[in-house]
């Protein structure tokens, strides 16, 4: 006999209760939850790229006018040719967090700067704390406030290296989760649909189930009853 068009049904639906769901909570290696982005993080990473590089081109002005209007040694040096090289790298960085298609690629160039604009702030310190701005950088110059405004912004340049190197790094993080979770996903799919039956649940080519015939057995004695 033929199975019923409601047998059927009833199998088919039976089969797709048993597929495995493919979940969109993303774990990492270790079954924690994954990271998630959150709303505000590419406007923080925006504000701060803004003051990073306004900061920097605070310590390029000032001691490129203590350089040209004074005297030059090796700290005023390398003040400039890091606020310089700055500026200038950091200028694309200012519209790339409103990208969607940005994912955090700029965490190595931020930890580079961090250590150079820490080594600029150790100078600055070294050379402007207390009343030795009077003596140092450049010497016997009576700009102890444009000094110790350089030293203050060679600080903020810091800090906000090390903030963008967090930021940028969690940014990366989060699409690089999202990227793996989305090749599981699809990876899974995949292999469900492949290990689908052909022609349907019951085998049958088409969907259509063939007819389940039985053979008579013939005994030593006469046919048996089947």
């Amino acid at each position: 006999m033929f199975k019923s068009r409601a047998a059927r049904g009833n199998n088919t639906a039976n089969y797709n209760n048993n597929t495995p769901a493919v979940h969109d909570n993303a774990t990492t290696d270790y079954g924690a939850p994954a990271a998630r982005s959150n709303t505000l993080h590419r406007p923080l990473l925006l504000a701060n790229h803004i003051l990073h590089w306004i900061s920097s081109l605070i310590v390029l002005g000032i001691s490129a006018y203590l350089i040209h209007d004074f005297r030059k040694n090796t700290h005023l040096v390398y003040w400039v040719a890091i606020a310089a090289l700055d500026v200038i790298l950091y200028l694309p960085a200012l519209a790339l967090p409103v990208v969607k298609t940005y994912k955090g690629y700029l965490a190595p160039l931020a930890w580079i700067f961090s250590y150079l604009w820490l080594t600029a702030f150790i100078f600055a310190a070294q050379d402007y704390a207390g009343d030795r701005c009077l003596f140092f950088s450049p010497a016997f110059v009576d700009k102890c406030a444009l000094k110790k405004t350089l030293a203050a912004f060679a600080f903020i340049a810091f800090f906000t290296s090390l903030v963008g190197t967090l930021l940028e790094t969690r940014l990366y993080d989060v699409h690089r989760h999202t990227n793996v979770h989305h090749t599981n996903n699809t990876f899974e799919s995949d292999k469900h649909h492949a290990s689908r039956p052909v022609g349907g649940v019951g085998g049958g080519v088409g969907g259509v189930e063939h007819p389940v015939t039985t053979v008579p057995h013939t005994g030593p004695t006469g046919p048996a009853i089947v």
